[in-house]
Formats: C-alpha cells, structure tokens, sequence
C-alpha cells in the first residue's frame, strides 16, 4: 500500500441522484448538471464510453424551432451567458464514429457540478472540458463517465475527465463508478442510477463473474456474447445467436446492435419488420398486441471469452424492449423493438436498453468491471458501498458482482481485526520486556529468602571470597575487574552456599537440615561463629539477618567491590564513602546496638571518629555510617596475583 491515508480521512462515494425525469425522447431516466456562471441547468443522460460533458447549445435550438425544442431535448447552455466559458475551438465530437456519421461541436472549458443544486448534487469542478453541441443527431447531451483524457489537436496537452480530477482532488475513493439507466416500466418507474467512486448494493444481485478491461480504452467495456435466448409464457424458448461475438457495452447508445444472422432469427421467431426509412425495426399495434400476449423474455449469457470460463446471465422482459422514439419533436411517439443490424463486428454493441436490467460497474485501476442482474422491490433504499483505491486499503479487486465483491467489507472486518490483534499483541510483549528486570528481582529475592534457608552474615567469610583460587572461564577474552558480585557468587559456589548482593545488605545463604538447625562447615578462616551461632536455630539466624542488615542509598547500590586490603568502594563513581558525618540519634543507637549484638561472634574492630581507612569496614562500621556522604579517592585497586577476568552466569 502506498501513501495510506487514515480511514477517517477516506472520501466517501458520490451518489448522483437523477433528474426525475422520464425525458420525451425515448422515455430515458436523466440527469441534472450545473454548467457555467452563472449555473444553467440542463438534463443529460450516461456515456458509459465517452469522457467529456456534452450539452445542447442555444443553436441545437434555433428561433424557428417549436418552443418546446429546450424541453425536448434536456435544455440548452448558452455560452455567450457565461463569464466562466473557455473556449477552446471547433473540433469532432470522436465518439461512436464506427456507428454515426461524424459530427463537430464547439469545445471549450467550463465549471460543471452535478444536481440540480449543490446540496443534492455533487461537487463543482472549474475548467472541465465541454462540448456545445447544436446538431440532431443526439437529441440530448451526455456525461462522460470515462477516465480517458481529452487531446484537441495532438497528445501533449491532455486535459482530464471529470472522473479523474474528482479522484486526483480526494474527491472520490477511487477511479470507478456505476450504473444502471432505470427501468421505466417497472415498478411506478424506477429511475436510473449512477454511483462514482462506488456501487449501490441495493439495486443488483451479486454474482461470481468479473470481466477484464479491454486493451482498447475506445472499446474498453468488452464481453464475450455467448448466447442469446428468449423464453416466451408458453415456456418455448429459441436460440437467437447464430455464434459467440464479443461485444461492447456503452450506454450512449438506446439499441442492441447484433449480427445481421442474429436480427433475421429475431425477424423470423417474433415477426419483425426492418424499416429502411427509419433504419429501425419499427412495431405497429397489431404487431405490439401480439408480443405483450406471448410476453417473451431474452437472457443474454455473458463471459470473459466466447466459449468457455465463467458467465453471467441477464435477463430482460419483453417491456424493455417495448420502446418508442419521436421522429420529430411535436410528433406522435412511435413504438420500435431495440435491436440494430450491425456491418461488421466493430459494430457489436448493448446499448441503454439492455442496461435497464443490467447493474454495470468498472473499476479503471484494477482494470475490470462487472455486469450484474437488477433488482427491482418496493422501498428500495440506497446502500453505498466504496470501492476503495489501492492507497485507502490493501490491493484487493472491489467491483460489485463479482467473486471479489463480497470481499470487500470481509477484508475490512479482517484488517480491522488484525491490527486490533497485532497491537495487543505488541501491548504485552512492550509490557513483558519493560517489566523482566523487576520480575527477574522479584524472581531472586523469592529465592534466596525462603523460610527452608539459614542466613549467614559474616565479614570474614567475605573477606576470605578475596584470597581464593578464583578461575575464571578460559572462554572468555574479555578482561575486567570482578564485581563483589561475581566474587561473592565464585565462593559461594565453591563451598556450597548461597550468595546474594540484596538490595539494603550482603547474605550469605546456606540450605537448612531437615531438623531446623544450622550446620556451618568447620573452617574458622572463612567464618568464624561462637558455638552460640553455630547451633542457633534457623529463626534465630533469619532475626539475625535482619538486625544485620544494612541499608545502603542508591549510589551504593551498583558496582560495589572490596579490596584485597578490605577497602570498599564504588567503580561507577570512583569514590569513597568513609568520610563521618553527623547521624541522628536514632541512627546511632541503633549502630551501637548492632555492634553489641555482633560482639559475641565478630572480632572487635574498632571505630574511629575520623575519615581515615580501616583495615576492613565491619557490618557495625557500616551501619553507623549509612548515611554519610564523604568523597575520599580510594587507593589503588589491588588484587590477588591471579587475573580476573569477568564471568558470565552470576546473578
């Protein structure tokens, strides 16, 4: 996905609502557009292959034409009223010329909006292009619903169609539309329809078929024709396609135009009649009495390919092809059966009869379109879906009526889900790695205080962790001074005990015997006890512990080594904290109180008032002086003869 664009900020679909009106030329659902400045108001109906708005100018309707002539043909756009008007110059109008003679219009560049009014219609755009048509061959004008650009005299200049600007400005959520011309005869007459940027999933009934864009953008809509069936009331049915021709679809057109084999089994099946004055099959009422008795129905089937894949099958009543035309403006209408005799097959086409019953919708950047049945049911509701682009959604296929259509809200649901997911998911594993330092804490002090364990504290056990044959890993390259954690952890292992750097005091653990008792091995050097500590219960040494406790601030707290000669000091800050400050009283007396409770089993050592070295800091020494603050430099570190190097696997 490229340029993503939050969902909040996605364009919605434009709805553009129609004229409500049956026009008189053909009986056709139109609708409003808003052309210049000021606006002037005039009804076109959908080119489903051209890409420019076509209008009837003030010379379609000349002074001594009937006064109805604006009427009858949708209104008309006079120029010279407009102060917006561009005009660009006098060229072709380059549509449907394999099916008409060519025709001019005069071109130019307006602002188009859609609706009758800006409220009920949709936005307006400055300098579309727009061609004032002033001759008969189309009685109304046309809105383009192609992406096509429009080039006057070369191709270096294109000018965009109205579809692409609303997609460049954010306008719609994608290069797509769709439409279906409405249906006259059904219902109380239901208008026609036409969505940009979406679909309508109201008006048609999904199916699994989904056609590719032709290479040629004139003749783009392409299907394979495979077959045309009618089904009359007596439930005969007749094949009216000789063979399989793929065949265009365009709207700009009322007609059906087939092989001239497949009109002549219409002609034989329903009694038709070509008119070569009028070049239609033109039906009189004996003829129309006879067709509404016998009421045929026509499924056309339609593939990707004339042969074989998957297909579609639409089927229109014989009412859509009842349809009538007026020769002249104030003339009796006059009925026709929609079908045309094609010369070749550049020819082929299903015109605006055959979307009556047919929902088309083409998404331009994924390059396939759709062709669904209608549906047709009383109190029908809009229900606008988006066909997202690429850079609003995950590349999917979108276009109604197909197998990819139903995905579309599927995909939304599951992208929504997944993202819900992938957070929680990244929540607790954000959780899991800020919170393993205090868990792995936690997980330590579990260990090392349980109620099955003894607490030993004594200095010189400490002191001894100094004066082993300490050996390092081989392993390891890199060289470091050892922490008195690594030192306390090496000698604890070696002799069987427990050894903890807590967070207000130094512990030496041992597992307890079964009988509560605390069994110390016999080695004095090490740790010296009174026969007193050595038989004191497990209670007695956990109340000891805590008495020798000792709280340490925070700066003491990390990288905190002894010397050889007994110096404690720390490395992060490279200073001593020895020097005597005044405590509280409280703080003294409960010094004093845990050097008398250590007299029994520590040698004495005595206090000094002043801030030079002793030879080793007792727990008493370093209690009394918890709080002070002094900043002595320490003398040289100096360590056994062996070098150390740092070890991984302690705490």
């Amino acid at each position: 996905m490229t340029n993503s664009i939050p969902t909040s900020l996605q364009p919605s679909p434009i709805s553009w609502p129609p004229s409500q009106y049956w026009e008189t030329a053909g009986g056709w659902s139109s609708f409003a557009l808003q052309i210049g400045s000021p606006a002037q108001i005039v009804r076109v109906l959908i080119s489903t292959a051209g890409y420019a708005t076509w209008v009837i100018s003030d010379l379609g309707c000349p002074p001594d034409s009937p006064p109805s002539c604006s009427q009858f043909r949708g209104g008309i756009f006079n120029s010279n009223n407009s102060r917006t008007w561009n005009q660009k110059g006098f060229f072709g109008l380059a549509l449907e010329t394999n099916l008409y003679p060519p025709d001019n219009a005069t071109w130019g560049f307006e602002s188009v909006a859609l609706g009758f009014t800006n409220a009920t219609g949709g936005p307006v755009l400055e300098n579309q292009v727009v061609a004032a048509l002033s001759g008969s061959q189309y009685v109304l004008g046309t809105f383009g619903l192609g992406q096509q650009p429009t080039n006057f005299s070369n191709f270096t200049e294109p000018h965009p169609s109205f579809l692409t600007n609303l997609y460049t400005k954010t306008m719609i959520p994608s290069l797509s539309w769709s439409y279906t011309a409405g249906a006259k005869y059904r219902l109380k007459g239901v208008f026609g329809s036409l969505t940009l940027g979406g679909y309508d999933a109201a008006r048609f009934t999904p199916s699994n078929m989904s056609f590719d864009l032709a290479t040629d953008i004139s003749r783009d809509l392409l299907v394979g024709l495979q077959s045309i069936t009618s089904t009359e009331s007596n439930g005969s049915t007749n094949l009216l396609l000789p063979s399989a021709r793929f065949t265009f679809i365009d709207s700009t057109v009322p007609e059906i135009y087939l092989p001239l084999e497949a009109c002549q089994l219409f002609e034989r099946v329903f009694g038709l009649v070509w008119n070569a004055t009028y070049g239609m099959y033109l039906v009189d009422d004996a003829l129309h009495d006879i067709l509404v008795t016998r009421s045929p129905s026509f499924t056309f089937k339609l593939g990707n390919s004339k042969t074989d894949g998957p297909t579609v099958e639409i089927t229109l009543p014989y009412d859509s092809f009842d349809l009538s035309f007026r020769p002249e403006i104030d003339s009796a209408p006059v009925r026709y059966f929609p079908i045309q005799r094609a010369a070749n097959d550049s020819q082929l086409t299903l015109g605006r009869t055959f979307l009556q019953e047919a929902y088309l919708t083409t998404d331009y950047e994924r390059g396939n379109f759709s062709v669904s049945q209608c549906k047709f049911e009383e109190s029908m509701e809009q229900e606008i879906v988006p066909i997202l682009s690429d850079k609003f959604t995950l590349p999917t296929d979108t276009v109604p009526g197909s197998s990819a259509a139903p995905r579309v809200a599927h995909l939304e649901r599951q992208k929504t889900i997944g993202i819900s997911v992938g957070a929680v998911f990244g929540f607790l594993l954000l959780l899991t790695l800020c919170s393993w330092p205090y868990i792995i804490r936690y997980r330590r002090k579990r260990r090392v205080f349980p109620n099955t364990r003894a607490v030993i504290s004594c200095p010189k056990a400490i002191q001894h962790a100094f004066q082993v044959d300490y050996k390092p890993s081989q392993s390891s390259s890199k060289r470091s001074t050892p922490s008195l954690q690594s030192l306390l952890g090496f000698y604890a292992t070696s002799h069987g005990l427990i050894a903890e750097l807590g967070t207000n005091s130094w512990n030496l653990l041992r597992e307890a015997p079964d009988n509560g008792k605390v069994e110390l091995p016999e080695n004095p050097g090490r740790c010296e006890l009174s026969q007193e500590d050595r038989s004191a219960t497990l209670e007695d040494h956990v109340s000891r512990r805590r008495a020798l406790q000792t709280p340490l601030n925070s700066s003491r707290r990390q990288g905190l080594v002894v010397s050889s000669s007994g110096h404690l000091f720390t490395l992060g800050g490279l200073r001593a904290s020895r020097t005597e400050t005044a405590a509280s009283e409280e703080k003294s007396a409960s010094a004093r109180s845990i050097q008398s409770s250590l007299s029994k089993s520590l040698p004495a050592t005595p206090v000094s008032d002043s801030p030079q070295e002793s030879a080793f800091p007792t727990w008493a020494r370093i209690a009394r002086h918890q709080h002070e603050e002094p900043e002595l430099r320490p003398p040289p570190l100096r360590f056994p003869e062996r070098s150390f190097q740092h070890r991984r696997g302690f705490f």
